[in-house]
């Protein structure tokens, strides 16, 4: 074999072993080429990072000498050109392998994903005091319970509050967007909170003659069946949260409210119980199943799904027939991003279910697949195009 054909072969076999069908002749052939440009004779798969820093100098100082070679041995000069490829070839071929070896590749690619990707929201909330004190609630935590005039964590532990910071007159806890928590007021009542939400209710809540909050946002509920003795007769105490000019009375336990402010409906939504929904003088009473949705004072009761009211405390999303528009609020709040038009919005409706703790671009990809809408991300922007 001629020093033209050696050198061809050692590229085509460079590309074969990449592939992956290099035989067993072509692989000693290399690694017989291969040694003379190691004269430490290292074994490229048990290099080092550092010991594949000295096999990259070596490789270059190899074809420096031979590149220099060419000055004085002008016989050689036309294959000045397929001498370089070659040898730049190996060294890409034997970074490639190496990295290949030792996950290298993967960890980079791995982090640049991380980089860009945008995750799902998480754990968090904020506490304000009636003093204006705002403290950042523990992201490890399940959830706040409040007790009487204490504050403490559902498992117990406590929250260090400084003199200045004593729980008088009111309390509010919100969500910012890509937040959710759980919240456990003074009387046993349960409540989940949505991304971008908040109830406000004063200190002495559960000592009230009736248990009142303020709602923005969305949450689940799970009321508390309190009693209380009115002229010597026992009765519940009632439970009642306002939204703007509305007001939910609870008669029973399990419900939703989604009540934000950017929509013009509100939507109160029963699972188990009863509850009484009152806009000015208007008023509806629900059973389970049914779901109570109010806009400029009128009240419609209609039965539904209560799975999909209640997917996202459940951490999916949910829709049956929904606009993209609809849906696109829900992902902005859950991913904390800005969502913008792209062209004429699609009139098409969507559904089914998808989970809310997986990346946004897993979340997009699945809507896609319809082929009734693309996305394109730009940092924390969503561009939503037909």
């Amino acid at each position: 074999m001629d020093q033209h054909d050696k050198t061809y072969s050692i590229r085509e076999i460079a590309y074969k072993w990449q592939k992956g069908i290099a035989t067993p002749e072509e692989k000693a052939f290399y690694e017989q080429w291969y040694t003379s440009f190691n004269d430490e004779e290292l074994d490229l798969r048990e290099t080092n990072y550092t010991g594949f820093d000295e096999l990259q100098k070596n490789l270059y100082s190899k074809i420096s000498f031979e590149l220099e070679d060419e000055k004085v041995k002008p016989i050689r000069s036309k294959l000045f050109p397929i001498w370089f490829t070659s040898a730049a070839a190996i060294l890409v071929f034997a970074f490639g392998f190496f990295a290949y070896q030792s996950g290298w590749i993967s960890l980079l690619t791995s982090t640049e994903k991380n980089k860009s990707e945008i995750l799902p929201g998480t754990n968090t909330a904020t506490l304000k005091l009636s003093n204006g004190k705002i403290l950042q609630l523990s992201n490890n935590k399940l959830g706040l319970k409040i007790d009487s005039a204490n504050l403490e964590y559902i498992d117990g532990s406590g929250i260090a509050l400084d003199k200045t910071s004593a729980v008088t007159k009111e309390l509010e806890i919100k969500t910012p967007n890509g937040g959710t928590y759980q919240v456990e007021l003074p009387d046993g009542t349960k409540v989940w909170l949505n991304a971008s939400s908040s109830i406000l209710l004063a200190a002495n809540f559960s000592s009230n003659p009736e248990r009142r909050l303020k709602l923005q946002g969305e949450a689940y509920f799970e009321v508390a069946k309190v009693n209380t003795s009115v002229h010597g007769v026992k009765q519940r105490k009632p439970f009642i949260i306002t939204v703007n000019n509305k007001s939910i009375e609870v008669l029973g336990t399990h419900f939703n409210v989604r009540a934000y402010n950017s929509e013009p409906a509100l939507k109160t939504t029963l699972l188990e119980g009863s509850v009484r929904v009152a806009d000015g003088n208007n008023t509806r009473k629900l059973v389970p199943g049914e779901q109570a949705t109010v806009v400029n004072g009128l009240i419609n009761v209609n039965k539904v799904d209560v799975e999909e009211a209640i997917a996202w405390k459940n951490g999916n999303f949910q829709f049956t027939n929904e606009g993209i528009e609809r849906i696109m609020q829900d992902i902005a709040r859950w991913y904390n991003v800005e969502v913008v038009y792209s062209g004429p919005v699609t009139k098409e409706s969507f559904g089914g279910a998808f989970s809310r703790n997986k990346p946004l671009h897993d979340v997009l990809s699945s809507l896609e697949e319809t082929g009734g809408v693309h996305f394109k991300i730009e940092g924390r922007r969503v561009t939503v195009m037909p």
